[in-house]
């Protein structure tokens, strides 16, 4: 339990630490915002020229008088493209940093978009990190964030990412929908990491109005592995972990029929052994009779 507390005080200093390095002015030019995008990403201003290209030189983003000239269209569409933040933010016209995406009831949509984001960027390294509430409220949200690699300094990789909310962790039906997003994603050799923290932690990151990049230190500055995702696709317990069971304990039950209902549809299948065998669905069944 000792261990456990520290590990979550550990995570609340980094969320912390990483929301105090994102306080900024309340008026920002669009030159300003557009180096942030690269700092906070890892790309050090004197990098962005060799980084970026464009014909940017490292005379025009010394200050933002010099690179506000450079900052037409085509550029700044491409860093919004490299970096997966929207256009209207690097304006200065919108609070929102990043897209974010829904994939409640829309496992073939995730599908989808793993697929897409392998074929726009064949090269570049694709993980996740789902972070889940350590807090028992019902309301309380997990978050998925997606990093993929978009190129390199030297031997350091640089990342953007992709915000997939509107998981009520809790939920049944939410739980149901989220495992089987986890398991189309390991289908495809994306790997979701997983860590807990307090609910109010992760509404700061679903927001979508905090600038996502850790300084280059990727989803890893979030926390290490304390748990496993991949679980809850393939050992009943571990899907119903912290469930809310309702009453008469509908939740549960009801959970675990959409569960073999999505296996059945194909959203489950991780591509392990065990599951093509049909394993995995008769420990989901046998737990599902015990609710019966």
């Amino acid at each position: 339990m000792l261990d456990q507390l520290e590990a979550a005080m550990a995570l609340r200093d980094r969320y912390t630490r990483w929301r105090q390095s994102r306080e900024k002015p309340a008026k920002e030019s669009i030159a300003t915002r557009f180096c942030r995008v690269f700092e906070t990403h890892g790309v050090h201003r004197n990098q962005i020229p060799r980084f970026f290209g464009h014909s940017l030189t490292l005379e025009h983003v010394q200050d933002a008088a010099s690179l506000l000239p450079r900052l037409e269209e085509p550029l700044l569409e491409d860093v919004c493209e490299r970096f997966a933040v929207r256009r209207e933010w690097l304006d200065g016209a919108d609070n929102k940093v990043h897209p974010q995406h829904q994939f409640y009831k829309n496992p073939a949509d995730f599908s989808t978009f793993i697929k897409e984001l392998r074929a726009r960027n064949p090269g570049g390294e694709l993980q996740g990190v789902l972070i889940a509430p350590s807090d028992a409220r019902a309301e309380a949200s997990a978050l998925l964030i997606l990093q993929e690699t978009v190129g390199w300094i030297g031997q350091t990789s640089i990342y953007r990412y992709h915000l997939c909310d509107d998981w009520l962790f809790a939920y049944w039906k939410a739980r149901a929908y989220l495992t089987a997003c986890v398991a189309i994603a390991w289908k495809h050799a994306v790997y979701i990491h997983g860590v807990h923290t307090v609910s109010k932690n992760i509404d700061l990151l679903k927001a979508g109005e905090n600038l996502l990049g850790w300084r280059g230190e990727g989803i890893s500055a979030i926390g290490h592995r304390k748990w496993y995702p991949e679980d809850m696709a393939l050992r009943p317990e571990a899907f119903i972990a912290g469930l809310d069971p309702e009453r008469n304990n509908f939740g549960v039950r009801s959970g675990l029929q959409l569960w073999l209902d999505l296996q059945r549809a194909g959203f489950m299948a991780t591509g392990l052994a065990m599951y093509e065998t049909g394993a995995v669905r008769t420990l989901f069944e046998r737990e599902l009779a015990k609710c019966v």
